[in-house]
């Protein structure tokens, strides 16, 4: 599936001379940039695509890319970004009015996995693109509304266990249950020719497992 960035302004600059650009020139142009280096970064590699590259084949040069781009990894941040906006919007209609908190867990962490299944070419950009650092991931990771929508799980957890779980248990739970998810999307995804027993069972039995089941 073909993925449009969604256009976010950023803090484009202005040449000298030259009137400042409108909210919403600057979010088309990033918008642009973003969609042709997701095209990029899929058929060859985050790690192989320059900022040269980049600009040219958005038709600017470097210098004005970096009017719309601090560098290439927040171009790569802002494409992350809308694929777990995109994943975390679907998961908030998963469940809705499902008042069994386990059953609602079930059904979040099927969606989880299913989401990735549906969009592998999302899942290398984001956990397998080459050439990004430690501290780029963690920088993106820490950010407060990223966290906030991966609290999803925990706060489900918590409901399901009840006045009987202590906070750190349930914050231990939630951590090793996200481990968990994305190690049944790994190895579906990239091991797609081993003979799993598919992601519903997998899926069910880490929940179960979590809520000592």
């Amino acid at each position: 599936m073909k993925r449009t960035p969604k256009a976010k302004a950023g803090g484009a600059g202005r040449a000298r001379g030259r009137p400042a650009l409108t909210a919403g020139q600057v979010a088309d142009m990033r918008a642009h940039v973003a969609s042709r280096a997701l095209e990029l970064f899929r058929a060859e590699g985050y790690a192989s695509v320059s900022i040269r590259r980049l600009a040219s084949e958005a038709g600017c040069t470097p210098m004005t890319l970096y009017q719309y781009f601090e560098n290439k990894f927040d171009i790569l941040r802002m494409l992350w970004a809308d694929v777990l906006g995109d994943l975390f919007d679907r998961l908030d209609e998963v469940g809705v009015g499902e008042p069994d908190p386990a059953v609602r867990l079930g059904a979040l962490a099927e969606g989880y996995v299913e989401y990735w299944l549906e969009h592998r070419e999302d899942y290398f950009l984001v956990f397998m693109s080459g050439g990004v650092s430690q501290d780029d991931v963690s920088l993106f990771m820490g950010d407060a509304a990223l966290l906030a929508r991966f609290d999803v799980f925990r706060s489900c957890i918590a409901e399901a266990l009840g006045a009987r779980a202590r906070p750190e248990d349930v914050r231990v739970k939630s951590e090793v249950f996200v481990c968990g998810l994305n190690g049944i999307a790994q190895g579906l995804v990239t091991l797609s020719g081993y003979p799993w027993a598919g992601p519903r069972p997998l899926v069910r039995e880490l929940t179960a497992r979590i809520l000592g089941r």
